[in-house]
C-alpha cells in the first residue's frame, strides 16, 4: 500500500513537519521541524519514529494543520 506524505504546520509556533501516513490515516513516520524557506521533497525526507508520540498527541490537540508549500517562482519567469 502506498503511503500518504504531506507537510503539517504547528498552529502555535509555525514549525513545519513532514508526516507519512498509511492510506487509513495511521502515522508511520515524521521528520522536523523543517526550514520553512527550504522545504525538502516529501519523497526524500527521512521519516523516523522518534517524534511519533509527540506528533500524534499534537494532532489530537488540533495543533497541527495541513500545510501546502508554495512552489518556488524564479524572477523573470
Amino acid at each position: 500500500m502506498n503511503a500518504t506524505k504531506g507537510f503539517w504546520k504547528h498552529t502555535d509556533n509555525g514549525h513545519i513537519y513532514a508526516i507519512e501516513c498509511t492510506p487509513f490515516g495511521q502515522i508511520k513516520g515524521a521528520c522536523g521541524p523543517l526550514d520553512k524557506d527550504n522545504l525538502p521533497d516529501l519523497e526524500t525526507c527521512e521519516y523516523g519514529k522518534d517524534i511519533l508520540i509527540w506528533i500524534e498527541s499534537t494532532m489530537t490537540e488540533g495543533k497541527l494543520r495541513r500545510f501546502n508549500a508554495e512552489p518556488m517562482v524564479k524572477e523573470g519567469y
